[in-house]
């Protein structure tokens, strides 16, 4: 995963077998649209239950792809999330929006690399 960032969008580009997983190639988050974002070391905040269309969801190996929320659209590329309906993810970025697809995203990544996108979205 490449995450690039523009002056005011935030570009995620999947590579390789992310692409199968996920069932997409780029995301891109304006960053007008974002709400709130933060480094998680323990993301599990599933508030409600969630339908994978279209995605993969594998418990402890992978989840990748769009899950629809009754709060409205997810985006997810987790490694190894513990847990089938409540799982727990490490090492996350997670990104709220107001947009209608997504409204968040919880993506796997290294602190370093979240750095980076935490300080671009503080950035006026």
């Amino acid at each position: 995963m490449k995450v690039l960032r523009g002056k005011d969008l935030l570009r995620v580009e999947l590579e390789g077998s992310e692409q199968v997983w996920a069932m997409k190639t780029t995301l891109d988050i304006p960053k007008k649209h974002v709400l709130y974002a933060e480094w998680c070391e323990v993301f599990d905040e599933w508030k409600k239950w969630e339908v994978r269309l279209p995605g993969t969801y594998a418990p402890g190996i992978l989840a990748a792809g769009s899950f629809w929320t009754e709060d409205g659209w997810d985006f997810l590329y987790i490694s190894h999330p513990k847990g089938f309906t409540n799982p727990v993810a490490r090492q996350v970025l997670h990104i709220e929006t107001d947009m209608k697809r997504y409204r968040r995203y919880v993506l796997s990544m290294e602190h370093s690399e979240a750095q980076k996108v935490l300080t671009w979205m503080n950035r006026r």
